[in-house]
This record gives structure tokens, sequence and C-alpha cells, in this order.
């Protein structure tokens, strides 16, 4: 498979158009927390919560092609074939159990629409699909979906808007925790965000 190569400042503006495509304040407006999972259907995706391994390796799946996608039942303890269509995301179940896994629920949705947008040419006909494992080496396009999820979900211009509207009074700390809320990710996703635009 052949990768394709896009600068940061290439998928900051990708993350921008897919924003105002949806809608605009999502980008110009009040910062607020992106409804991914709406933005997702509106991409024409179908998005499914199965649990995908016994273990949660998997967290979530860009399925491409149509066909059988093994996922893990539960109820029986053991793998089963599920039908899929193209043009479907899977999220891992287990993702959905805590309020505390909200984060990297709506950071794996993310990166699943950053996949289907930037990859999809180079998945389909292929028969693969882009999964998202805990732990593994980042090839180059799961660093590509890192960094557009990221931008999908952190727009820059409300990261930037809602830093200098809280950071009054704040330690670093507390102002991760409180950016984290508004943008409903991870502390450890906004720290990310906030140290690559040198916020922090």
């Amino acid at each position: 498979m052949t990768n394709i190569y896009y600068q940061e400042q290439v998928l900051e503006n990708i993350a921008r158009k897919v924003l105002c495509g949806y809608d605009s304040a999502l980008y110009y407006g009040s910062p607020a927390a992106v409804p991914i999972e709406e933005m997702i259907e509106a991409h024409g995706v179908s998005l499914e919560y199965q649990y995908l391994r016994k273990n949660g390796r998997i967290l979530g799946k860009t399925i491409f092609d149509e066909g059988l996608e093994a996922v893990y039942d539960m109820e029986n303890r053991e793998y089963t074939l599920f039908p899929v269509r193209a043009g479907t995301i899977l999220i891992d179940a287990s993702l959905c159990e805590e309020d505390a896994s909200t984060g990297r629920l709506r950071f794996t949705c993310a990166h699943e629409l950053a996949h289907w947008i930037l990859h999809k040419k180079l998945y389909t006909g292929t028969g693969r699909s882009a999964a998202m494992i805990t732990e593994q080496s980042e090839t180059i396009l799961e660093i590509q979906a890192n960094m557009l999820g990221s931008a999908i979900l952190m727009p820059i211009a409300q990261i930037k808007r809602c830093f200098y509207q809280l950071r009054g009074g704040r330690q670093d700390g507390q102002l991760i925790d409180d950016m984290a809320d508004v943008f409903q990710v991870s502390r450890q996703a906004m720290r990310i965000r906030l140290t690559n635009h040198r916020l922090l």
C-alpha cells in the first residue's frame, strides 16, 4: 500500500474544512465540544458499537469494503462473524461503559473518521481495514489519523480562543483540566495539543 504524506498545516486545513462543512460555529464560534458522532454520520459513515476483541486491544476500525468482521460475543464468550457494509466505523463497546472513557471514545471516533477522510482511496478495494490498536508502533497512516483526529476534536482556533479566555489565574494543570472538560477530551490529548502549539 502506498503512503500519502500530509504536512501538519495541511491536516489543520482539512480539519477546518471538515468542521466548517458541518457547522462553521465549531471553528469560529464559542469553544465547545465537537459532536463527533453526528459528524461521522454526516459523512455518510455508519457508526457501530461492538466488542472488537476479548482483550480490548482494538479500540476502533474503519471498514472500506463490505464483508464480515470478527467481533467478540461477551454473552457466549466466543468470536462471531458480523456483516459490515463499506463505510462503517466500528468502535469497541467497552469505551461506552465508563464515563472516564469519554475522552478516549471521542478520540477513537475522530481517529477513525480521519482514516475515512484521508485514506479511503488507499484502502478501498484492498479488503483491509484501518484499526486503532492499543500499544502499537505507529505507522505514518496512524500518525496522520491521530493528527487529523486531534485537529477535528480540538480545532486550533478554538483551542487558542479557549486558552486565552481561561488562562488567567490558573496553573497549567488546572488549565489543562478545564480545557479538557470544555472539549470533552482526555487530559493527555489536551496537554499534547497545547504543547504542540507552544501554549504550555
